[in-house]
This record gives structure tokens, sequence and C-alpha cells, in this order.
């Protein structure tokens, strides 16, 4: 679309777009003439507001949603991974106790029992 009317590039008449009013600047929008009329308090324009506002904010919780069930299928993944490691590991330990009888558990408990002795002793003395 040319940026001047029909008469030539030397006419007065310069057309401008802007929105509803038929392209030219000085002719009032129907629509807001009729926003003016009905509605004097501007109700309905703040309610045309608000749910121009709900709907940016219902899609940014979608958005949200699906980007944390993503989070959530990737992290159950990790678990599964992590949960056959875990078992590999116990079964290690398992083999290991079979191998070596109870010895290891032995010293443990001594030293798990000597921990708390000499934490008792420390807190008490303080």
């Amino acid at each position: 679309m040319s940026a001047y009317s029909a008469h030539g590039a030397n006419s007065n008449r310069l057309r401008h777009h802007t929105g509803g009013n038929g392209g030219y600047p000085n002719t009032p929008n129907p629509f807001q003439q009729y926003e003016q009329e009905n509605d004097p308090n501007g109700k309905d324009s703040r309610l045309k507001n608000k749910i121009i506002m709900l709907k940016e904010v219902s899609i940014n919780i979608g958005d949200e949603i699906r980007d944390q069930n993503q989070f959530l299928i990737t992290v159950g993944d990790d678990m599964e991974g992590m949960g056959g490691r875990l078992k590999a590991t116990m079964r290690h330990f398992n083999d290991m106790l079979a191998r070596q009888g109870c010895g290891p558990f032995f010293y443990l408990t001594i030293f798990a029992i000597a921990v708390f002795v000499f934490l008792y002793m420390y807190l008490k003395a303080r």
C-alpha cells in the first residue's frame, strides 16, 4: 500500500494506518465511541484487561506444569538408575559378608559404641 493517496505523490492527503478507523487520522474509531457511550465508568475495559491477564497467567501456569512434568520424568529416570546401582551395591556387600563372616560387623559395632561413649563423655564434661 502506498503512503500517498491515489492523487499522486504531491497530494496533501497522506494516508496513515492507525487501526480500525479506516486509515484516516481524524476519523473516530467506532469501537472506542461505543465503549465511551455504553461504558462511561470503564468497567468493560477493566474486565477485558483482567481477562487478558488471567489468560496470560493460565498460559504461564500451563508452561510451568509442562516444565515440572518434564523435570519429574527426568528425576524418575535417574531414580530408576540409582535403584539399580543400589541393588548391585547391596548384592556386592552381601557377597563380601558371606565370604568374610561376621568380623567386619563386629569391628563396626565396637567402633560405633566407642564413638558414642566418647561423645557422651565429651558432652558431659562440658
